[in-house]
């Protein structure tokens, strides 16, 4: 085997409606080539095919200059006369990225020219300086995987609306055992979830692994709720999860629906990242179902892939605003219709439980449990000063003693745990810089200059974090 072989990761532009080419927060460097120049110079000089008067590439460049034709037919056919003693499989699954295949090695195949397009990608930070990256247009390469060799051509496409792309496994002889275990290989590994965040929005599944890592951080002990109320939380995750058995031996399907509801910046959110990292289960997050193919067909496909990955977390985040009139029917179908659920636990959060349609809210079978996270409790506004008293005692410039805990609580009576967070943070903002201050007259500030923001004054009365079932 040749030692210029190729095994690092190699991604290239999927089958996608070009609607796709503008997704917001997309890792558009997941859909280019990662070569450097110095990799492409040979391949990219190359005109002449060995034994053949015109090339592969020749034939694509003539193909693409003509009146448009059915291209997978003339691909197709053009290798199978190129190469008639080898077995030819085609696929166009976009997901399908061989070249990445662990265990695969590679290299541009000799003779034919390797066509690609250039973008730069910007950097997720302004501190870095970016990338370019190549997507391949029609390219030839050597391929081995399994002390096998195939031959692979990789072609893209406009057509229609969208961009098509396809793979032409050729392997010498005419069985195609190897070339389509290669397929599944490749298919399988797409499809793992992997050290990610399965995340579904404009239509498509997206594996998110800054959103992973951002999970792994978090920890119940940084949730600041009442102890009972954080653990019947995991444990209805946790008991819902080892009790497949159980439900089975009941006769009751093996689903579970609950609903996080309350007031924004209440530890809805927070206390979800924890519940994922905590499962150890597939995590789907579902951002919006609104995309090319209709909300229902969004549905479909959320609760289809849900499936595939069970058991698993389904999470949907403010309901009210993903379900609505015109889509209801269907998602409550989806919910609790024919199709087998096993082993989904949807986790659902609004701020806006009253905007709910009843049969999403009242009725048993879908989302059985509620857990309300309403404003802090004055215990639970002492826990967080605490919290930000152990952050802090290590800070010479901060003095926090526990009179400032007592007085932080009862000052912030009818407050968020996100204006209580804004309340600390602003105040060390403010000290940046600042010489001579104390920390607690500023942050006693930015208490009351909150409490004008938000309308509060001390006759609010006082909410606990409560939950029903």
């Amino acid at each position: 085997m040749d030692t210029s072989l190729f095994t690092r990761p190699f991604t290239y532009l999927p089958v996608r409606p070009k609607q796709q080419n503008h997704r917001v927060g997309s890792p558009l460097e997941e859909h280019f080539i990662n070569i450097t120049l110095d990799d492409t110079y040979d391949a990219l000089s190359a005109r002449n095919h060995p034994g053949n008067k015109i090339g592969p590439s020749e034939e694509w460049r003539k193909h693409c200059s003509s009146n448009r034709e059915d291209t997978d037919t003339f691909l197709t056919t053009m290798l199978r006369e190129k190469y008639p003693d080898y077995s030819l499989v085609v696929t166009d699954d976009w997901q399908v990225t061989i070249l990445n295949l662990e265990g695969v090695a590679w290299k541009p195949l000799d003779g034919v020219e390797l066509q690609t397009h250039v973008a730069f990608i910007a950097p997720s930070r302004r501190d870095q300086s970016g990338q370019v990256a190549r997507s391949i247009r029609f390219g030839g390469f050597d391929l081995w995987w399994k002390e096998e060799r195939f031959i692979v051509f990789v072609a893209s496409w406009s057509s229609g609306f969208g961009i098509t792309t396809q793979h032409f496994i050729l392997k010498e002889g005419k069985d195609e055992t190897a070339s389509l275990g290669l397929l599944m290989a490749a298919g399988y590994q797409s499809g793992q979830i992997g050290d990610s965040v399965l995340v579904f929005n404009d239509g498509y599944w997206q594996n998110d692994y800054a959103l992973w890592e951002e999970i792994q951080k978090a920890d119940w002990k940084d949730v600041i709720l009442s102890p009972d109320f954080k653990q019947q939380i995991q444990s209805d995750v946790k008991n819902f999860f080892a009790s497949e058995t159980v439900y089975h031996e009941l006769g009751v399907p093996w689903k579970r629906g609950t609903i996080f509801l309350g007031p924004p910046g209440n530890g809805k959110t927070i206390s979800i990242k924890a519940l994922m990292k905590s499962s150890q289960k597939p995590a789907l997050y579902v951002k919006s179902f609104r995309s090319w193919m209709g909300e229902e067909g969004s549905m479909r496909e959320v609760f289809n892939r849900a499936r595939r990955e069970a058991p698993c977390l389904l999470i949907l985040e403010d309901l009210d605003a993903l379900i609505n009139d015109e889509n209801r029917s269907f998602f409550l179908n989806e919910i609790d219709g024919l199709e087998n659920n096993d082993g989904l636990y949807i986790l659902g959060t609004t701020n806006h439980f009253e905007r709910l349609d009843p049969g999403l809210s009242d009725r048993p079978s879908r989302f059985d449990r509620k857990y309300t996270f309403a404003l802090p409790n004055r215990d639970e506004r002492v826990q967080y000063a605490q919290y930000w008293q152990r952050k802090l005692k290590d800070n010479k410039h901060v003095s926090f003693p526990d009179s400032l805990v007592e007085k932080v609580a009862d000052l912030t009576v009818g407050f968020s745990f996100a204006y209580l967070k804004e309340a600390f943070v602003s105040t060390l903002v403010s000290m940046v810089g600042a010489h001579d201050v104390q920390f607690e007259k500023v942050l006693v500030k930015q208490i009351l200059e909150l409490k004008k923001q938000i309308g509060n004054s001390d006759t609010m009365p006082i909410l606990g974090t409560t939950y029903s079932f």
